[in-house]
């Protein structure tokens, strides 16, 4: 067995392990004091207490939560963060699962912004009819905010899981309990946090998120998304389609969080002023293929795409990109040289395609950056066409993935496509940039 050594060679507290007979650090780690209880709380009214509080102790997590919906004023010098639970709604059996009140001033505080926080865990879902009583309550009183939490998923957190009539006043905002734990581990990876105190709360919070039983990423489509897909073709009704949508539209945001968990990037689907059901919709009917365009918040103009084929069951994830010195021959060598410095195992499935001046999409010639590091010997590139132009206009450069059958199944078309988007991002887009 062995001993701590004497006081004066100071232990090392990687060695510590060994003195309790642990195999590794790592199973000492496991028996590390938590600020939370792991992994046993499913309690919504627990779990709900815990983000509030800690929301309440980190300056730099609350205000790039609240910045995220508008609430600007959060970053002004004197302002306090109140938080509550179980807030008693008109006498009534309802009762909100919190409630956050901001302050300014320090004797005598002023509210400045109020908002009711109605949570749920596991596969409950938003009540609608519960979101709209409490929207009348708080017209009663004065409160005109209300922050969902959920599992659920959305584009922006602007948007709500809750169906209500628009025509009543109430600002509704939406966070999944995914994206608050993907948030402050952003903020973890950025080196943000100021307080070493903080950082501890924040970490032991994306702990206590990430062994809740009762919190977690979009794993699957919808059930529907097996029927609705298979047999979208044959009739692309309004039904079809909804159920298409209400599925994609969750797994678009969340391949989003997936990236910023895996790469530490502050990732963004891009999108216009339309709801982004409509925009989907359009896609679908027009050309049976959905496209979700990403980008990285510090470069909004360098984007990359995926595309969802429902003719020939397969995902494409590309990316534009533009080299303005030298002529097409030069331009290539450039462009192979930059994309291989990645993964020799992925040569065979990065394809590259040159695009000229006026030309169509649809007549790019793609090829493998195995095939053009073979050609690079003696600089005959096959995508290099004289009578085009002598110099290329950008490049296009993708990985697809042929899914067959396995379109239609719904965990599996989640993981390809989160497995595709990781991929592309670390192995081409991020060389890029």
């Amino acid at each position: 067995m062995a001993k701590l050594k004497s006081i004066k060679s100071k232990p090392f507290l990687s060695e510590l392990y060994q003195v309790f007979n642990f195999n590794s650090p790592e199973e000492l780690e496991k028996k590390r004091a938590s600020l939370f209880p792991i992994g046993k709380s499913t309690d919504e009214n627990q779990t709900t207490s815990i983000f509030l509080a800690s929301l309440s102790a980190v300056k730099e997590y609350r205000e790039e939560l609240f910045n995220q919906i508008g609430i600007k004023k959060i970053n002004n010098r004197n302002m306090q963060l109140h938080v509550y639970t179980e807030i008693p709604c008109n006498g009534g059996d309802d009762r909100p699962d919190g409630l956050i009140v901001l302050t300014s001033g320090i004797n005598n505080p002023v509210i400045e912004w109020v908002s009711f926080v109605e949570s749920k865990i596991g596969n409950n879902d938003i009540d609608s009819e519960q979101i709209a009583r409490y929207i009348k309550y708080g017209k009663e009183i004065g409160i005109e905010n209300i922050i969902t939490i959920s599992n659920q998923l959305v584009t922006t957190p602007y948007e709500s899981p809750a169906s209500v009539n628009k025509r009543i006043k109430c600002n509704l905002f939406h966070w999944s309990w995914i994206y608050l734990s993907v948030t402050g581990g952003r903020l973890l990876k950025a080196g943000v946090i100021e307080d070493s105190d903080h950082v501890y709360i924040l970490s032991e919070l994306r702990r206590y998120f990430k062994m809740h039983k009762g919190l977690k990423n979009y794993e699957g489509m919808e059930k529907s998304w097996n029927e609705a897909t298979t047999h979208f073709l044959e009739r692309s009704t309004k039904p079809l389609i909804n159920e298409i949508i209400k599925s994609y539209k969750q797994e678009e945001k969340d391949i989003c969080l997936q990236l910023i968990e895996a790469t530490g990037y502050h990732i963004n689907l891009k999108t216009n002023k339309k709801p982004r059901e409509e925009v989907l919709e359009k896609m679908l009917e027009k050309n049976r293929i959905i496209s979700s365009t990403f980008f990285v918040s510090d470069n909004p103009s360098q984007t990359f795409t995926i595309d969802i084929n429902f003719h020939s069951r397969t995902l494409a994830c590309y990316t534009h990109y533009s080299i303005d010195t030298g002529k097409a021959k030069a331009q290539t060598t450039k462009m192979i040289n930059i994309v291989s410095a990645g993964d020799v195992a992925l040569e065979e499935e990065i394809l590259i395609g040159a695009i000229y001046p006026r030309m169509a999409r649809s007549h790019i010639e793609f090829k493998s950056l195995a095939v053009l590091l073979q050609e690079k010997e003696d600089g005959s590139y096959s995508i290099v066409n004289k009578e085009r132009g002598d110099t290329i206009k950008e490049f296009e450069i993708k990985i697809t993935d042929d899914l067959g059958r396995d379109f239609h199944r719904p965990q599996v078309i989640v993981t390809r496509l989160e497995n595709l988007a990781k991929i592309f991002f670390e192995k081409v887009f991020i060389r890029l940039k």
